[in-house]
């Protein structure tokens, strides 16, 4: 999964270096991004409520599908409008800030894409580690917290939404 969630960083990074980032200048693009981002964000804080919790058994080797765990990391990660912001604004301050060169933002790119795959594969690491220590009960109560946290997000992003787009 760290290796989708990396491909999908990759082509967030890549559509910015490229321009895409120059779409969101436009405060219309911008509330739509923010109304999808909203019912996604709400849509899976009431899902991880109801979310009933699992414990995994061991995979057979033959029954791990690595392309399987790409896909799901990529569409994770990819899917996540915070995501697109958080790379976007990242490459609007070191283009405007640090005045770097191309090569200078594709090497720094380089470097902070490199440095959070070490930092995913770390966590898959230490939750393979910790696997035999979480019950149904803590998945339970971590499912509704999680739940509550993006719900509220949603109701953050509403209000901002509102505050900026609909009373401007």
């Amino acid at each position: 999964m760290a290796f989708g969630i990396s491909l999908s960083d990759i082509l967030y990074v890549t559509l910015a270096l490229m321009g895409v980032s120059s779409l969101l200048e436009k405060p219309s693009i911008r509330m739509w991004l923010g109304i999808g981002g909203t019912v996604v964000l709400i849509a899976y804080g009431i899902y991880s409520w109801f979310k009933k919790p699992k414990i995994y058994a061991e995979p057979e080797s033959k029954d791990i599908s690595y392309f399987k765990y790409l896909f799901k990391g990529f569409l994770l990660n990819g899917l996540n409008p915070f995501i697109m912001v958080f790379w976007v604004g990242i490459i609007g301050i070191v283009s405007v800030e640090y005045d770097y060169t191309y090569n200078q933002r594709v090497y720094f790119f380089v470097g902070v894409l490199n440095t959070i795959l070490l930092s995913d594969i770390l966590k898959a690491f230490i939750a393979f580690r910790l696997r035999k220590s979480i019950t149904p009960k803590k998945i339970l109560v971590i499912n509704r917290s999680i739940g509550v946290i993006l719900i509220l997000f949603g109701l953050q992003l509403i209000y901002f939404l509102v505050d900026n787009y609909m009373l401007s």
